[in-house]
Parts: structure tokens; sequence; C-alpha cells
């Protein structure tokens, strides 16, 4: 079993991994079938979510279909931060783990305008991790791989100058050779290089929260909207949530 203790706001440092806490007082919401036994018959308001992590292959979006089931009882029970217990966790699944912990903060969340924010952070998080962490454009001299042989030196962080040029100019978020504007329709880009090359290529589908609570018409307006301030995005967002 591991045991997780999760603020309920749209920060980023929210899930802490914690020492086995009591449960004996507390009301236990399975979210997956569980094989063990809770000793809790003293239970109070506090509540605790449980699922389990051993076969997320065939159970991941049937536990993520209960979550977005949680009803506004629940709700009302949830203050500052919830708690949450996984039985048979590992390395291996941690991702999968993570992105049902957060789903279900989001749907805890109150504020539509906070849940947006907050899912799009984890996407830009994870996407600035994958790129850093694969070193996916290989920067060397402030040149990526794919714009070696070329005079340029902010790889893809270019744009027409305006609707009807054909002048490429450098994008105006771009400061001190970082990204100012937080732009997950950038971050989610691939240049052909990298699917050629590299066979890299993000989509919906690799990012969960943004799969499962985002519309068809949401994720259209994330892939037309590069070159644009997250405060931007997020506001056409909302314009289209249901």
């Amino acid at each position: 079993m591991e045991f997780y203790s999760v603020k309920l706001n749209k920060e980023m440092d929210d899930i802490e991994k914690v020492d086995e806490f009591n449960t004996n007082l507390s009301k236990i919401y399975f979210l997956s079938n569980v094989n063990y036994e809770f000793k809790n018959e003293l239970a109070n308001e506090q509540l605790i979510f449980v699922f389990d992590g051993s076969n997320f292959l065939n159970d991941k979006n049937k536990i993520f279909n209960k979550i977005k089931h949680i009803n506004n009882k629940i709700r009302k029970m949830i203050d500052e931060e919830f708690k949450v217990i996984v039985f048979n966790s590992n390395g291996e699944n941690e991702k999968d783990v993570f992105d049902l912990i957060r789903a279900i903060k989001i749907v805890l969340l109150k504020r539509k305008i906070d849940r947006y924010e907050y899912i799009y952070d984890v996407a830009c998080n994870y996407l600035d991790n994958e790129f850093i962490t694969k070193n996916i454009c290989d920067f060397k001299n402030d040149k990526c791989f794919a714009k070696r042989d070329f005079n340029c030196t902010c790889g893809c962080c270019r744009h027409f100058k305006h609707f009807f040029s054909n002048k490429l100019v450098q994008c105006e978020y771009l400061i001190d050779k970082h990204c100012s504007a937080q732009c997950l329709p950038c971050k989610m880009f691939t240049c052909d290089e990298i699917v050629r090359d590299k066979k890299i290529k993000y989509r919906f589908s690799d990012i969960f929260l943004l799969d499962k609570f985002f519309n068809p018409i949401q994720k259209i307006v994330i892939l037309m909207n590069c070159f644009n301030k997250k405060e931007t995005i997020i506001k056409r967002l909302l314009w289209f949530g249901f």
C-alpha cells in the first residue's frame, strides 16, 4: 500500500507520499475493487479514496469513470486536502497512479478556471520534462539538431510576421532563450525532423488529463493556438467548455 496526501489547490507541488495514516476514523471511497478489509467502524466525516494499481491496462479508464462521477455530497466533505491509498503500486505504474490522483483533485476543485489551469500546468510540466530529459531538440550552441546547418538559433520559435507575410520572425515570447508564454500548443509541437528521425510525436492520448477532461473542440483550440500566452488559451478553452 502507498499513502498520499494531496492539497486541494491549483499548485503543482500538491501530491506528497506519506507514511501510513490511520484509517479507523475515516470513510473509505472505493474507486476499484480492493482485496482488503478496512476496520473503520468509528468512521467520521474524513474521507479516503482507495484504488488498486495492479492492472491499469484494463482498469485505468474504469477507475477514471468512477472518479468523474464523484457526487456533490462527496465534494462537500473535502476542504483543503484529501488522502489516497493505492494498492499494488510500483515504480512502473507511478505515472498512472499520479494521473488518477490528479483526476480526483480536478473533479474536487470547485472553480472551472482552477480545474483548467491545473490540467494545463500539469500538461506543460510533463512536456517540459520530456523534452529536457530526453534532449529531444538536442540544442548545441543554441542550434537544434534540425537547424544545425542554418543560421537559426531559436529552433521552432518562429512565426510569420503577420497573416499575409512570408517572412519568419522570432517569437516575441522567447526571452533569454526561454518561453515566457507557457504556450501548451507550442510545447506539444514536434517538427518533421523529430518525427522522422526520432519517431517522437506527442498526441492528446499521451497526456491523460488533457485527453480525458477536454472535449474535441477544446483540443482543436489547443492545436490552433501556437504563439499565444497561457491566459489567452485558457480563456478560449473556457469558451468551449461544457
